[in-house]
């Protein structure tokens, strides 16, 4: 009976992480394809959604190198733009979570883009993900990764796996 409390209370968890929130919630598969159950018990005491911003939590599966891994945290908007290089004028801030020792991250934007002045004749407009900067932040599968963007712009993400060390020339 204990273990049926503890499955639904896992799955449960999950449930509201995803939905409850408007909280997109995303898990890369990295030889494993479990989330660490850790992360969601340790998503409690992070803020819920604020107004004008959805709350967007990243839960990365246990993989047995951690410290191998980095996450990059991209967001922007899905724009209709021309040929020219386009980017969002944004920034990821880190925020700590008093009296827990953790931090999330959030989004801040003037809704601004910025372009380079190309002539695009006869070249139709095409939609692409227009992105502010970036932030890596350390892979911890124990805790959940969460951010805060406003309303109408994404979340995205990538990884980054450290290659092996190698020995530098001497000169």
């Amino acid at each position: 009976m204990k273990s049926l409390a503890i499955v639904m209370l896992s799955i449960l968890s999950t449930a509201c992480a995803v939905h409850s929130t408007q909280a997109q919630t995303d898990s890369t598969t990295l030889g494993t394809s479990s989330i660490n159950p850790e992360s969601i018990k340790n998503l409690a005491p992070f803020p819920k959604s604020q107004a004008g911003f959805q709350r967007y939590v990243i839960h990365l599966p246990a993989n047995g190198s951690d410290e191998t891994y980095q996450v990059e945290l991209i967001a922007g908007k899905t724009e209709q733009v021309d040929c020219n290089m386009h980017r969002l004028n944004g920034n990821i801030a880190e925020k700590d979570l008093a009296g827990w020792g953790y931090n999330y991250y959030e989004f801040t934007t003037q809704g601004q883009m910025a372009s380079t002045m190309m002539a695009c004749p006869n070249r139709p407009k095409s939609e692409k993900f227009i992105t502010g900067a970036t932030q890596l932040v350390r892979y911890n599968s124990r805790l959940p990764i969460v951010v805060f963007v406003p309303n109408g712009y994404e979340l995205k993400y990538r990884l980054w796996k450290a290659q092996d060390i190698q020995a530098a020339p001497v000169n």
